[in-house]
């Protein structure tokens, strides 16, 4: 490599520092804070930074906060919809995926963040947006591409892969999700996770095996 390409590749990398470096100290205030209560001043002095180098990445607040969504969201999607030893019998696949991702969005961060985005969408839909689009789209997306492969060798029965994704997630999240969301878990009935899970795996397998 040259040295003007060594060069390159050490700024970019400094530069992806000093971007997750804001986007870190960004990330406490808004937790703690909430999207309205953190200031732009709150965020400089938690990321050690100067104003100037916040705005030189991030022009506003919102996109400063729509880039942290992404990041996080994105890196633990990937973390969490990773389709392991796929060669396994399907309902092992289906178990091990549904239990890291029920295990994730229970997390009080995840619930800290649908709560911090649902309250600002309205207002900034890009927020929203790319909540979606790093989540819960790439998780769809990655199972989808599962429930094919296994359509495709005749495991499962032949239907709308991304239909069948969106059920099959939103079936083994069934009652997990709402009562902590609105901090209503002392009221709502208790389902332990893996008790979940492996009722929504056997459910949804019973209608898309093959007879």
């Amino acid at each position: 490599m040259k040295v003007t390409e060594v060069a390159l590749v050490q700024n970019d990398a400094a530069e992806s520092a000093k971007r997750n470096q804001i986007l870190d100290g960004a990330k406490a205030c808004f937790l703690a804070q909430g999207f309205d209560g953190a200031s732009m001043n709150d965020i400089v002095k938690a990321a050690g930074v100067s104003k100037g180098t916040v705005y030189a990445y991030f022009p506003s607040k919102d996109k400063l906060f729509e880039a942290l969504i992404f990041r996080d969201r994105r890196l633990q999607a990937e973390q969490t919809m990773v389709i392991e030893n796929p060669e396994r019998p399907v309902q092992e696949v289906l178990y091990d995926l549904a239990l890291r991702f029920g295990r994730l969005h229970k997390t009080r961060e995840t619930i800290a963040y649908v709560r911090l985005v649902v309250a600002v969408a309205e207002k900034f839909p890009q927020i929203g947006k790319a909540f979606y689009e790093a989540g819960p789209a790439f998780a769809y997306d990655k199972v989808a591409d599962y429930l094919q492969s296994k359509m495709d060798d005749g495991t499962l029965q032949q239907a709308n892969p991304h239909l069948a994704a969106t059920q099959f997630l939103e079936l083994v999240m069934c009652g997990q999700i709402k009562p902590k969301l609105f901090a209503a878990e002392d009221i709502a009935p208790h389902y332990p996770l893996e008790e979940v899970v492996r009722s929504g795996v056997a459910m949804f397998l019973a209608g898309m095996k093959k007879l």
